[in-house]
C-alpha cells in the first residue's frame, strides 16, 4: 500500500483570534515528492448544531444578523463548546440561551467537518425531540436575535429550495429530515 499522507514540513501561525479562530500556512511534501508551500489551514473550535422539534411538529429557529451575508438568517441553535463540555450538554446549553427551550429527547446524528480542505471547525449535529420553549431566548454579544417556530413541512419545502444558506443549518436540517423519515 502507498501512504497517501502528507508530510507537513512547516507550520506558521499567521493570525490568532483565540479562542475563536487561529490562521495557519503549511509547507507540505506530497508523497510523489513534489512542495506545497502556504496552504492555508483556519482552526475553528469544534462547535454543536441542533434541529429542535416540538411535539406539535414545529421547528425552533433563531434569526439573527450575519455579517458575511450582510442580513438577516434563520438558522438553527449553534455555538461552540466550552472547555471540558460534551457535544449534547453544548447543544442543550446553546438550545436554552439562543432559543429559550429545553428538549426531552436528544439524537446524536454525526460529527462533521465544515471544510475538509482547510478544517474551519467540527460540527456535532443533534435532533432535539419534544423541545419547548421555557425561557425567553439570549443572544449574548452578537446583537438582536429571535426565536421563529415553522412547521416541519415548510422547513423541508424551504430546505429543498436551498432557502437555508448556512451550510451547518443547512446538514443539520437534512440528517434530521433523514432520521425522521420525513
Amino acid at each position: 500500500m502507498t501512504d497517501h499522507r502528507w508530510q507537513v514540513l512547516d507550520k506558521r501561525l499567521v493570525a490568532d483570534r483565540s479562542p475563536f479562530a487561529r490562521a495557519y500556512d503549511l509547507d507540505f511534501r506530497l508523497p510523489d515528492g513534489r512542495v506545497i508551500t502556504n496552504w492555508l489551514q483556519v482552526e475553528l473550535p469544534p462547535f454543536v448544531v441542533t434541529f429542535p422539534l416540538t411535539a406539535d411538529g414545529d421547528v425552533l429557529f433563531v434569526r439573527q444578523y450575519r455579517q458575511v451575508v450582510g442580513d438577516y438568517l434563520l438558522e438553527l441553535s449553534a455555538g461552540h463548546l466550552e472547555a471540558d463540555e460534551t457535544p449534547q450538554a453544548a447543544a442543550a446549553r446553546e438550545l436554552l440561551e439562543e432559543g429559550g427551550a429545553v428538549a426531552e429527547h436528544w439524537q446524536f446524528l454525526g460529527r462533521y467537518v465544515m471544510d475538509a480542505n482547510r478544517d474551519c471547525g467540527w460540527a456535532h449535529i443533534f435532533l432535539a425531540r419534544e423541545a419547548r420553549i421555557v425561557a425567553s431566548s439570549n443572544s449574548g454579544d452578537v446583537g438582536e436575535m429571535s426565536v421563529h417556530l415553522l412547521p416541519l413541512a415548510e422547513v423541508k419545502r424551504r430546505w429543498l429550495a436551498g432557502e437555508f444558506v448556512s451550510a451547518p443549518t443547512a446538514l443539520a436540517i437534512g440528517l434530521a429530515l433523514g432520521a425522521l423519515g420525513v
